[in-house]
């Protein structure tokens, strides 16, 4: 079950709406962060990014994806002819659009081979999709500018997140094809655990990456607290 599973037409809207979740996502580890500095006065970067890391993936994944489930099912009963599952036509497209995708990788062609070096990463940790977004810790927002110039951040960011908006779907919206039978969609309440039992390892290692950055950042310059202070 994944974005093969779905039509064109989903798949494209399905990268829309990574690009909302991703932006809820880094607010919010940004609003916990400058409230933790500013309104509770946690100048310890360490404890800081920690907390933050929680705060993105509890509210901004896990809820993000739930309350996500609610309006894109809607969607679907509003544009039930546009949204759905693939025809072979559109499998077909996917698996040629794959198959170019891992051509140009493997030759370093576009940025950098960044995506290249950043994927088999992922592979040898054996983590979901959702992992392109989580394992990246607080500490790098910093960099997000050059990673963007390079266009690494998207392509992970939009195909981890597409990815598991696209099982979420299949799972709790269309339903899951099956030795030619249809399924009936599970019910959205339990759709938390679905999206934790994918993402948690994710979850846990984002949590130890953003601490460790912060503890990092705290043996680069002893007593500030942000990565502003680094060049003050």
């Amino acid at each position: 079950m994944s974005l093969r599973d779905l039509n064109r037409h989903t798949r494209r809207r399905l990268h829309r709406h990574a690009w909302l979740l991703t932006l809820w996502c880094v607010s919010i580890g940004l609003a916990t962060s400058w409230l933790l500095l500013h309104a509770f006065a946690v100048r310890s970067p360490a404890v800081r990014y920690a907390i933050s890391a929680i705060a993105m993936y509890s509210l901004g994944l896990v809820v993000g994806a739930r309350v996500w489930l609610v309006h894109f099912s809607r969607l679907v009963c509003g544009k039930a002819t546009d949204l759905g599952t693939a025809t072979p036509g559109d499998i077909a497209v996917f698996d040629s659009a794959e198959r170019e995708q891992k051509r140009r990788d493997a030759s370093g062609e576009g940025h950098f081979g960044w995506k290249n070096l950043l994927g088999h990463s992922l592979d040898l940790l054996n983590f979901d999709e959702a992992a392109a977004l989580l394992i990246i810790p607080a500490l790098v927002i910093a960099f997000v500018g050059g990673l963007l110039a390079a266009g690494v951040v998207p392509a992970l960011l939009l195909d981890g997140l597409a990815g598991l908006l696209a099982e979420v779907a299949v799972q709790f919206v269309f339903g899951a094809y099956i030795a030619r039978r249809v399924i009936r969609p599970k019910a959205h309440g339990e759709a938390f655990l679905s999206i934790v039992g994918r993402t948690w390892l994710a979850g846990v290692v984002f949590f130890v990456a953003s601490a460790g950055a912060g503890w990092l950042l705290m043996q680069m310059n002893p007593g500030g607290a942000s990565i502003a202070d680094l060049f003050r």
